[in-house]
């Protein structure tokens, strides 16, 4: 072909992203090449903490590269999400993503971060019911009497939440808006403080993830209450609903998923997400998760994107509806 001065640039920019091409899928091909940091924007022991360090272990064997977990808590995610957001998008920082990323957008009117713009969504590791667990000595072991219980002390009672605007805030918030009652929250940097001083009779109950929560309730350490789901859960049949004890459309749970810095190129997308939903069907991290109360969710990239989208949308609605945390 003969180049003019029109098709000359052309067929240059042509050959420049035909080897780009190239170039990112040999580096998607080598993937990962040095250790990777899976960043946890919770303290050690929660949910959160669980779950990446389940998924990092079978991603470094099958990577045979070290993944390294790195604790990164405050401010309810938003110290260690801002760390991730400023990081090289290329891969080598991923960071574990709950509902709590999509709430915060809903209670704060500046964040350091942009919670769509500053991210790439990679994949979706499982969703898991919440319960309410109570201290050892709570006055109460079922919904009826928790509920006349909190009511008689006209806002005495306190509960335990990782951060204003997390999961445990928002379903404490509904839950005492649902029934008129009165509570105060006691903001905690994760789960395993929160549920310490629960179990300490510190704090009067927390609304975890059954995750974190049915190891110390099945060491009687918590009183179990209710879940959160609209139905019972099979990890525990025993344990009521709170919808089936009289609480309409009361339906919340905690999901997982994984992030990195905005910019990362599509093939290690593919990448990424291709092996986390590989380790999501190996039948030791189904079991884990089944004994946890929790469901694996593969899912596609733009299928999590959207899920991500959804939940900052519903959380805005509830937010503004319930009045619960109030912009800063």
């Amino acid at each position: 072909m003969k180049f003019t001065k029109f098709t000359k640039p052309l067929a240059v920019a042509s050959c420049m992203a035909a080897a780009a091409l190239i170039t990112g899928t040999a580096a998607a091909a080598g993937f990962p090449e040095k250790p990777v940091t899976f960043v946890v924007p919770f303290s050690a022991g929660g949910s959160n903490d669980i779950m990446a360090r389940q998924l990092s272990k079978h991603l470094s064997k099958m990577w045979e590269q070290p993944v390294v977990v790195e604790n990164r808590p405050g401010a309810g995610a938003t110290v260690g999400s801002a760390h991730v957001a400023k990081q090289k998008p290329d891969g080598y920082t991923i960071m574990i993503a709950s509902v709590t990323f999509t709430m915060k957008p809903a209670i704060k009117k500046k964040l350091p971060y942009d919670s769509v713009k500053d991210f790439t969504p990679i994949a979706m590791i499982g969703r898991v019911p919440l319960i309410l667990g109570a201290r050892p000595d709570f006055p109460a072991k079922t919904p009826a009497e928790f509920f006349k219980y909190v009511a008689s002390q006209n806002g005495k009672v306190n509960y335990a939440a990782t951060g204003t605007g997390s999961i445990g805030h928002f379903a404490g918030e509904l839950l005492h808006s649902a029934k008129g009652l009165k509570a105060t929250v006691v903001q905690y940097k994760g789960g395993a403080p929160a549920m310490t001083d629960v179990m300490g009779s510190h704090v009067d109950y927390f609304i975890g993830s059954m995750t974190q929560m049915m190891p110390q309730i099945n060491s009687g350490k918590m009183i179990p209450i209710a879940v959160t789901s609209a139905k019972r859960s099979p990890a525990a049949p025993n344990i009521p609903s709170f919808q089936e004890a009289g609480v309409p459309d009361y339906d919340l749970y905690q999901w997982w998923g994984i992030l990195a810095p905005a910019g990362l190129p599509d093939d290690i997308v593919t990448k990424l997400n291709t092996d986390i939903n590989t380790v999501l069907g190996i039948d030791e991290v189904v079991k884990f998760m089944g004994k946890k109360g929790a469901t694996p969710s593969p899912m596609s990239a733009a299928e999590f994107k959207q899920v991500m989208i959804s939940n900052i949308d519903r959380w805005k609605k509830v937010a503004k509806d319930r009045n619960i945390g109030g912009k800063k």
